[in-house]
């Protein structure tokens, strides 16, 4: 009887720990909208709990929604001005499959102005495994006058010149204040987002960030 009994115990535990974890999930992402509408509020910016699908169409320009499977957009908060949108959302995506399967969760803001022009650029973290691909070719972008911006950042971009004249003494500058940080551009719209998900607490603060390095590309194409 007992060797009866103990799969059926070990089943119905595996079946209550499942839906355990689903609970929590579930409650986390409850709480998470709750806490992020309150906030959109309280600045003063749109909200929508579900996708939104035009700016799910534009983000595909960029690498980072074309990774994976599975893709999700969630708790969209925006603004806009006359000369700028902002967009500030929860994004994830899942790779592998199985037990190796991994979901990515990102803190995702866009801003799209049509007095950013700048080059298709992609600037993420430097670390060993893009330092071992640079070493047998493959593209990172360097400045032999900027070894710190350098040695923080992988810089890619389909026209290395154009990233080149683009990426500025005062922009160079301007990253290595933000180590961290990853960016993709093209002109009129680029995203910023760093490695995981914001807390609501950080938020206000990350779209700060965000605002940041708008202001940093909105001076250097004026210059250009």
């Amino acid at each position: 009887m007992e060797r009866i009994l103990l799969p059926i115990v070990m089943f119905g535990g595996s079946i209550a720990l499942v839906g355990g974890i689903i609970f929590l999930v579930r409650y986390a992402a409850k709480k998470r909208k709750e806490a992020l509408m309150a906030l959109a509020t309280e600045m003063g910016l749109q909200f929508s709990a579900v996708q939104d699908e035009d700016l799910l169409g534009k983000m595909k320009m960029f690498s980072l929604f074309n990774r994976g499977r599975s893709r999700k957009m969630r708790n969209v908060m925006t603004t806009e001005t006359d000369v700028a949108r902002l967009s500030i959302f929860d994004y994830q995506y899942t790779t592998g499959g199985g037990e190796s399967s991994h979901t990515y969760r990102q803190t995702v803001v866009a801003l799209e102005s049509e007095a950013l022009v700048m080059p298709v650029f992609s600037l993420r973290p430097e670390g060993f495994f893009h330092k071992l691909g640079a070493a047998i070719g493959m593209q990172d972008i360097d400045f032999e006058n900027h070894p710190e911006f350098s040695d923080s950042f992988v810089l890619t971009g389909g026209d290395e010149q154009a990233v080149r004249s683009f990426f500025d003494d005062s922009l160079l500058e301007h990253f290595v204040q933000q180590k961290g940080s990853c960016v993709e551009g093209a002109s009129g719209m680029f995203i910023y987002f760093r490695s995981g998900q914001r807390k609501p607490g950080d938020i206000r603060e990350f779209m700060n960030q965000g605002y940041m390095m708008y202001s940093a590309f909105i001076d250097r194409s004026s210059r250009l």
